[in-house]
């Protein structure tokens, strides 16, 4: 028969080494998921002659980003990249999100497609979508 100590402190030892791995994993998660979840802040406006979306991509390279028109919606889509980290002797920490991104817009009904355009300047994207113009002028028409 093998005989042991009792260690009345083995059973809080356990408890705190489960609470440590709980803590560790729910860090592990946050930094993996501020690095998939970059959600860039949007604003939109109407104008008297067309819609205008403006994207806030800061650090985004203006070949990063793809802006799609599928039917009536418009997709914009793209992905921040990590920059190099920067480690010092005491500390090691990313507060920035990144990864892969996409928002997408349904269009009203009577937009000119054919020309929307887009603009990027200093980490803002400004989309342009014009109002189709539409004639309300009245006119009589005659009967034959």
């Amino acid at each position: 028969m093998l005989v042991r100590h009792y260690e009345p402190f083995n059973d809080i030892r356990k408890s705190f080494d489960l609470v440590n791995a709980i803590m560790k994993s729910v860090g592990e998660q946050q930094e993996m998921h501020s690095l998939v979840d970059f959600n860039p802040k949007v604003n939109t406006r109407e104008g008297k002659e067309a819609y205008h979306i403006e994207v806030e991509l800061p650090g985004i390279k203006k070949e990063d980003v793809d802006v799609k028109v599928d039917g009536n919606v418009l997709t914009i889509s793209g992905e921040r990249k990590l920059r190099k980290e920067v480690k010092e002797e005491d500390y090691h920490k990313v507060e920035s999100s990144y990864g892969v991104f996409s928002r997408s817009f349904t269009l009203p009904e009577k937009v000119d497609i054919e020309n929307i355009h887009a603009e990027s300047e200093n980490g803002l994207l400004e989309i342009v979508i014009p109002k189709l113009k539409i004639d309300t002028s009245s006119k009589k028409i005659e009967i034959k």
